[in-house]
């Protein structure tokens, strides 16, 4: 077996010698991210990888974390380097730091959190500097610092003191292995080191890396970039012609067949088992920076790289590679042709061609370099095509014929499109050259090709040239239409018919034609277009119509009936269904906006090799091993943000589904948030990287969204015033395969307001129970006020009622009064009557006076007696007159006279009278009338009444007489 073990290597070697010096044709893509991306420090120490896929870097300002979309940073207490990274079957990440080492565990709020173990260290040995290694064997785990290796088990720390120094820690198939550098290399077994190789073949140097090498076999990497295969306790040398003596830090496996070492000097080495190089990854192949200090391969084969300022990935295990013939000035390609066995590549300047290693189904994998074919260069280079088992090339500077490795010119002076041949009977005599000023004829006749020159007709670049299945010759202008050309019989001139909107094409600009499927289509902004002989009008294909709304600027089919498309940045694929006769679409997004731009070109050798045109050289696509190395992405929910007075962070990720976080917080009742937090904002990611991060998401709110979102690149969504109510988000992602991941989901609650809580709403029934009790008592008490309102009313209704009886008597009493006012006047007339009665009494006794004065002389005192007796019955009929004056006076005014008689009872009948007439406001001359004396004896009498009433000077005789 050991006889067997040598040969190998040693043909294995002679084998690999052939092939120093040559690196692989294609070159991975490579991703770069800077310390302003990832936040970190400039140091990365270590890599690993979680179950979830999750990657984390040990780093000179901690523990960075990345899902594909985010990067997170955890910090030690102490702020120190993180130097070594170990995470364990439960995703536990036991990480060795500058004075600290422990563990960091996944926490549904924080993400991580740390717990130190230094306490757990016996004080005497509680003091000492970095953890370089940290390695999980069996149920312990062990942290290496340069004096002493700590072992965990459990709750327990065990010190391993070094004999001097110890060097290197690590394992192979499950067995733990370190370095003394008194010892040499050590083997832990039944709870001790012995010794495994005492005598190295390396002094003084330090292994950097160790891993499985095959069936007990391991490989040792050491710091001064030598590798050995240890088996049976013999090391061998493997790379000789190889070591340079540069620091490699680091080591990791990428496949059975190669590993990649990194290198301080020249980035990264890709090696096979025999420890050669076979392609290296610098600073020209797309690092930032080629002071590597750790490495590692991820779950999709991504290399990982550590570098100062930046963390990079390698898409090594990716079906797609760059082709790039000038490392030091990038050209752009244009086109792709292999015969045999020499891949040829035109450029913006000039061709460039490398061979093919025979029977290799991936060309990428060739080890070959590229040269640059002298004489087509200081040009552009724009198509290679094949006609008649030769290759031919349109140049800027005309059309040349490639032989082996140089070029022959067939026209000059004209820059030179495409070919298009007029038969397909081989060998083809004549073919059309499309150029930058019209069309040449080619013929080719026993092995040569000759040129006729330019054709007689319209001066135009036709760069895009077909002829369909009625021998009508298309050609397209991007900038003008489509043209109709028809060539004379003689085939000296041609003619050409512009096919613009009006002809039935979307539009008069981008438009394109190409031969697919045996027949020409248009594409043009809005799809794929047949011509219709019978309409004479552009309309868009059926047999395409999977290809509807696209803006196709270039088409080609390969041998599966696939067809491969461009649009404006994107590459992609029309992956035929023989049974169902239609197209599924594919797109490339990994190498989206590489393609050459406004010169697109795709050459379909075989299903595993396609080369794309690209700004930097060529693109190479293994579709069937592209299809082989589809994965179902998963969809992980990175950050959960809540939203209330600030912000709140509720989810911190780390957790590919619900159940697990339950599991790991021992919680089944989900979260419930205080109605505040109304606001959310979601992050999510898959962990895929380096090439396969193009991924779209859908998502869903469970209890808001009525369906899921559209596909998107974006990865976050963020919702606002959100009810009370229990909510789950749930987020999906596709590749560009159409293969869906399952569901990632996070459940909250959010909960009622404090007006919405059961407390409150017992509030409210006892509030509107009182409020109903409230209500009745201010009812029975607005009964009660309309009660005493309506009882109020009906006061005064009576009050109004007894005032409309006081009014009705008071009209009773005022036509009384008046009635009394009436008798009042009709008495005064009477007592007006009789006063004059008395006046005329009174000129009665004036009468009688004067007939006494004439008794004095008269003759017939007979006569004179009977005037006298008739004067004195005047006079007693005066009398009478004065008796119905006093009752009609009396009656009028109260029983004046009748109380003025009891108040002064020695007034005269006389006295009375005078009163009478002044209470009737009679005059002194009035009453002297009455009482026939003068006037002056009514003043007399005046006087002498005042003082029978006993009237003070101050108040009149006529007030009195009023008061009484």
């Amino acid at each position: 077996m050991k006889c067997f073990v040598i040969l190998f290597f040693t043909l294995f070697s002679v084998f690999s010698n052939r092939l120093v010096g040559q690196d692989l044709l294609g070159l991975p893509l490579v991703y770069n991210y800077s310390k302003s991306i990832y936040q970190g420090g400039s140091r990365t120490w270590d890599i690993k990888q979680d179950s979830h896929g999750i990657m984390y870097f040990g780093n000179s300002e901690g523990l960075l974390t990345f899902d594909g979309r985010y990067w997170k940073t955890f910090s030690l207490p102490n702020h120190t380097n993180i130097r070594s990274i170990w995470i364990d079957v439960n995703d536990r990440i036991y990480v060795g730091g500058q004075g600290d080492f422990g563990y960091f565990e996944r926490s549904s709020q924080s993400g991580l959190t740390y717990r130190s173990l230094k306490e757990l260290i016996p004080p005497k040995y509680r003091n000492f500097a970095d953890i370089w290694n940290t390695v999980g064997v069996g149920q312990s785990v062990f942290f290496r610092g340069t004096d002493v290796i700590f072992e965990l088990k459990g709750q327990k720390i065990q010190v391993h003191p070094a004999a001097v120094e110890w060097y290197f820690m690590g394992q192979s198939g499950g067995i733990l292995y370190a370095q003394d550098r008194k010892n040499g290399f050590l083997e832990f077994r039944d709870n001790k080191w012995t010794p495994y190789i005492t005598d190295l073949p390396f002094k003084d140097v330090k292994i950097a890396t160790i891993m499985p090498f095959g069936k007990d076999r391991i490989l040792l990497s050491t710091l001064n970039n030598e590798n050995y295969a240890l088996q049976g306790r013999k090391m061998t040398r493997l790379n000789k012609q190889d070591n340079d003596g540069s620091y490699t830090p680091s080591l990791a496996q990428i496949d059975e067949l190669t590993f990649v070492v990194g290198n301080a000097k020249e980035g990264c080495h890709i090696r096979d088992m025999a420890g050669n190089t076979i392609q290296r990854i610098g600073v020209k192949e797309g690092l930032q920076n080629k002071n590597v200090t750790t490495v590692f391969v991820d779950k999709q084969k991504n290399i990982w790289i550590g570098t100062d300022n930046v963390i990079s990935v390698i898409s090594y295990g990716s079906a797609i590679r760059y082709l790039r013939p000038n490392m030091d000035n990038d050209v752009t390609g244009y086109s792709a042709v292999i015969f045999n066995n020499t891949l040829y590549l035109s450029s913006s300047n000039g061709v460039y061609y490398a061979n093919i290693k025979r029977d290799l189904i991936d060309q990428s994998r060739s080890p070959a370099v590229f040269s640059l074919l002298q004489g087509s260069d200081a040009g552009e280079a724009w198509r290679l095509e094949q006609l008649n088992g030769y290759v031919l090339l349109g140049h800027n500077k005309g059309l040349f014929q490639i032989t082996d490795h140089s070029i022959k010119p067939l026209t000059q002076g004209i820059g030179t499109w495409k070919l298009l041949p007029l038969n397909m009977v081989y060998p083809i005599e004549e073919s059309l050259v499309g150029t930058y000023q019209g069309l040449e004829l080619l013929h080719f006749h026993n092995g040569v090709f000759s040129s006729k020159g330019l054709l007689n007709g319209p001066s135009d670049s036709f760069r895009f040239l077909e002829q369909d299945e009625n021998g009508t010759i298309w050609a397209s202008h991007p900038y003008r239409g489509i043209y109709r050309i028809t060539l004379s019989k003689d085939k000296k001139s041609y003619q050409a018919e512009l096919y613009t909107q009006k002809n039935g094409l979307p539009a008069d600009y981008q438009n394109y034609v190409f031969r697919i499927k045996n027949q020409v289509v248009f594409a043009t902004e809005k799809g794929l277009y047949n011509y219709d002989y019978n309409s004479k009008r552009f309309v868009p294909s059926k047999q395409f119509a999977a290809f509807k709304d696209l803006t196709i600027r270039y088409l080609k089919d390969d041998q599966d009936g696939n067809i491969w498309f461009c649009t404006k940045k994107t590459v992609g694929l029309g992956q035929f269904d023989a049974k169902k006769g239609t197209y599924d679409l594919v797109n490339f997004p990994e190498i989206e906006g590489m393609s050459t731009s406004g010169f697109e070109h795709i050459y379909s050798f075989d299903k595993n090799n396609i080369y794309v045109g690209a700004e930097k050289g060529v693109l190479h696509i293994n579709y069937d091993k592209y299809l082989k190395q589809s994965f179902k992405p998963v969809a992980m929910l990175s950050q959960v943000m809540a939203t209330g007075k600030g912000d709140s962070l509720i989810f911190a990720g780390f957790f590919s589904n619900m159940s697990k976080l339950k599991e790991a917080s021992g919680k089944d009742s989900i979260l419930q948030l205080p109605a505040v937090f109304n606001s959310f904002r979601f992050n999510f990611s898959s962990p895929s990287y380096g090439i396969h991060q193009h991924l779209e998401f859908s998502y869903k709110l469970s209890g808001y969204d009525e369906n899921w979102s559209s596909w998107t690149q974006q990865s976050e969504k963020s919702y606002t015033n959100l009810q009370d109510g229990e909510y789950t988000f749930l987020v999906k992602v596709r590749n560009n395969l159409n293969q869906v991941s399952s569901v990632a989901e996070y459940s909250f609650v959010v909960l009622p307001p404090w007006y919405k809580t059961l407390w409150a709403k017992i509030g409210y029934f006892l509030l509107a129970t009182l409020g109903v009790l409230g209500l009745i008592r201010l009812r029975k008490i607005e009964q009660h006020k309309q009660q005493l309102k309506h009882e109020k009313q009906l006061e005064q209704l009576r009050y109004i009622h007894q005032l409309e009886i006081e009014k009705n008597e008071k009209e009773i009493v005022k036509l009384n009064n008046e009635r009394l006012a009436n008798e009042v006047i009709t008495k005064t007339k009477e007592l007006a009557s009789t006063s004059m009665q008395l006046l005329e009494n009174s000129g009665a006794l004036i009468k009688v006076r004067d007939e006494l004065a004439k008794l004095d002389t008269g003759d017939d005192e007979d006569s004179n007696l009977k005037r006298i007796n008739n004067l004195l019955k005047d006079i007693e009929k005066n009398s009478a007159n004065w008796n119905q004056f006093a009752s009609h006076f009396d009656e009028l005014n109260d029983g004046f006279l009748n109380k003025l008689k009891e108040k002064h009872p020695g007034l005269s009948r006389n006295d009375l009278k005078v009163c009478a007439y002044l209470k009737l406001h009679f005059t002194s001359k009035q009453i002297a009338q009455l009482q026939n004396i003068t006037v002056r004896g009514v003043e007399i009498h005046r006087y002498r009444l005042r003082k029978k009433l006993q009237v003070e000077t101050e108040l009149s005789l006529n007030d009195y007489l009023n008061t009484i």
